[in-house]
């Protein structure tokens, strides 16, 4: 932070649907061109180690696990870079699956934030594969042997002092958004993660 200010950046990568590896390698390529820029908070859109528009793919083992291995794979590939960083992807948590973002720093996965308002109108349909924040009953999980902390309540105190709070998406367009109990609660900056699946009008 300098004179008050955070540099902040949304960064939306070249993606492929389903294919995790390549994903992850488009946003290590994005976060690197970020740091040279001085970027502090780099956020990355929803679903973006699998892509948004999965379909049926998000009821597969294999590719929750594939986003799961990216994931912890992405978090030492960054270890250099002391930016904190919002990627989104699925994980299951006692048997339900998460639209999620995952908040990471220096290596470290700092915290996982489930979405709480799934879309199911229009050509959203996210109840069919994903449930809500509101279904958590636990407050942390493990990855790769480390417990980490996991809710939709989550703040992260930066090193400049600033306090992070992070949502996905619809999250932001309901008359009372988490992002009002997190400022309430002492957020100072929001990252909201976002994407849409493909359409034909």
């Amino acid at each position: 932070m300098k004179d008050g200010f955070l540099k902040a950046a949304a960064l939306s990568p070249s993606l492929r649907v389903a294919d995790c590896n390549y994903n992850a390698s488009q946003i290590v390529s994005q976060l690197q061109d970020a740091a040279a820029r001085g970027v502090r908070l780099a956020v990355f859109p929803e679903f973006c180690l699998t892509g948004y528009t999965c379909g049926d793919l998000f009821l597969q083992d294999a590719l929750i696990q594939s986003a799961l291995d990216a994931l912890i794979k992405f978090s030492k590939e960054t270890a250099y870079s002391d930016a904190v960083i919002c990627i989104g992807l699925p994980l299951r948590v006692s048997g339900r699956l998460y639209n999620c973002a995952a908040v990471l720093q220096s290596g470290a996965i700092l915290g996982i934030v489930p979405k709480t308002y799934i879309p199911n109108y229009n050509e959203y349909y996210e109840k069919r594969w994903f449930a809500s924040s509101e279904k958590v009953n636990c407050s942390s999980v493990i990855i790769d042997d480390e417990e980490v902390p996991f809710g939709s309540n989550l703040l992260f105190t930066l090193s400049s002092g600033a306090v992070l709070g992070v949502e996905i998406c619809e999250d932001l367009w309901v008359p009372v958004p988490p992002s009002s109990e997190l400022c309430l609660n002492g957020a100072d900056i929001i990252a909201n993660l976002s994407a849409s699946n493909e359409a034909v009008t």
